[in-house]
């Protein structure tokens, strides 16, 4: 059995859960999902673009432990409203989207920088930022937030052009 018609299995059985459900409460449910991914999407690009940018080098007098308290705690809010929108969003069509290349790509970056980010949380340096002057930036971080910047990039690329309409 080949990925695809598995994936297009289990999309069916997506849409055919009770999460779909949810559209039923009213007009107002399907735009309020569409607005909520949007803005999780938006809080947690617009918190890791400045926090890689950071780890890569720029700002460096500011201490990298100060922005991680604040900006990675956001992302993950972000983050999990993004996903939570995103897979009710899922439901609706859910055996179109897997179908669509852009969608393969978005979760392919998707799983990428979530790698990157788990892989960052075992370095030593990660660690202990709060017990350190973290106003440096060492090799780790560098490419930690290079491959994010990347990552993170592809992800929100790729869901805008996943609608777009090739002649």
């Amino acid at each position: 059995m080949d990925f695809l018609k598995i994936a297009i299995d289990l999309a069916g059985e997506l849409e055919r859960s009770g999460i779909r459900a949810v559209f039923a409460y009213g007009a107002w449910v399907l735009p309020t999902t569409q607005l909520a991914h949007l803005l999780g999407a938006a809080l947690l690009f617009g918190c890791l673009v400045p926090m890689n940018l950071r780890m890569l080098g720029v700002w460096p007098t500011v201490p990298l432990h100060d922005m991680a308290r604040v900006l990675v705690r956001s992302s993950l809010v972000g983050g999990l409203v993004a996903i939570v929108s995103g897979v009710l969003l899922l439901s609706l069509n859910a055996r179109v989207y897997v179908q669509n290349e852009m969608m393969w790509w978005k979760a392919g970056f998707f799983v990428i920088a979530l790698l990157n980010a788990l892989l960052l949380r075992f370095v030593p340096a990660w660690r202990y930022l709060a017990r350190v002057d973290s106003r440096g930036t060492i090799r780790r971080f560098r490419w930690a937030g290079l491959v994010a910047l990347v990552a993170w990039g592809g992800v929100m690329v790729c869901g805008a052009l996943y609608g777009m309409k090739w002649p």
